[in-house]
């Protein structure tokens, strides 16, 4: 009887390419707009320009929200769309716009991620993934709300959470109560600013503002760890305390060399 056919090796070729293929896509949107005209097209003072055009084309919320799906994959920075949003539709209705928008291109990126490199961190991590994503579950809800009110780019937030197995749904909650504050605070001050610039005023309180504001959000945020660690640190003292106190001889216990002969 002929034996079985050995089971071929899993080639680690085919998962390194996927990698490589999300690493390139991360970087691929800087590239766009550094080494073509299409920065010119996203600059901020162009967009404040084009305002009154924007708003008059029944076509714009469309082709926006669009752009917010298409460019998350290919980091393409998306301040100009934040811009855009609280230019066209004001403050109150584009900060609704635009977390809508980054929610969406949070979840495009973060399946592109899934889809083209889950499976080879897999292969290539083994055990170790399985480590990350249990860190995810037990500690990741916090750090990735905290992660939109700091200054790290979309994709490279999305496609690490993929990458390290975090679960859609949890990812989609975070990403909603991460990027809907912040967003509703850029959609604000981002203009503004701009226009403050354009208008030769000084922007320096209002910059402050806006940082004061995202310090406080990123602060509520990171709260429920701070906390946490402040009790482990707290019943840590308790317990050496405990052991210490274990460890002394009773007060009323005589020590060596005060036993006197009669």
């Amino acid at each position: 009887m002929t034996p079985p056919a050995p089971a071929p090796t899993p080639s680690k070729t085919g998962p390194m390419l996927r990698v490589a293929a999300v690493l390139l896509l991360g970087i691929s949107g800087l590239l766009l707009v550094k080494l073509t005209p299409l920065g010119e097209l996203m600059a901020e003072e162009r967009i404040i320009g084009m305002a009154d055009q924007l708003r008059a084309n029944p076509w714009t919320p469309a082709v926006l929200f669009i752009a917010y799906l298409v460019i998350g994959p290919f980091g393409v920075p998306v301040s100009p769309l934040v811009i855009t949003g609280g230019t066209v539709f004001g403050p109150v209705i584009g900060a609704a716009f635009n977390s809508l928008g980054l929610i969406g291109n949070a979840m495009v990126t973060f399946w592109v991620g899934r889809k083209l490199g889950r499976d080879a961190v897999t292969r290539l991590a083994g055990p170790k993934l399985r480590r990350a994503e249990a860190i995810f579950e037990r500690r990741g809800f916090w750090p990735l709300i905290q992660s939109r009110f700091l200054p790290i780019p979309a994709p490279v937030v999305a496609y690490g959470a993929a990458l390290a197995g975090v679960a859609p749904g949890r990812y989609l909650v975070t990403s909603a109560l991460g990027l809907t504050p912040a967003c509703v605070v850029h959609t604000y001050f981002a203009p503004a600013l701009i226009l403050a610039v354009l208008a030769g005023e000084d922007p320096v309180l209002l910059f402050f503002q806006y940082a004061g504001i995202l310090f406080l959000f990123n602060v509520a945020a990171a709260w429920p760890q701070i906390r946490s660690r402040l009790r482990r640190r707290k019943r840590y003292a308790e317990l050496m305390e405990a052991r210490r106190r274990r460890t002394l001889p009773p007060a009323d216990t005589p020590t060596a060399g005060r036993h006197s002969t009669s």
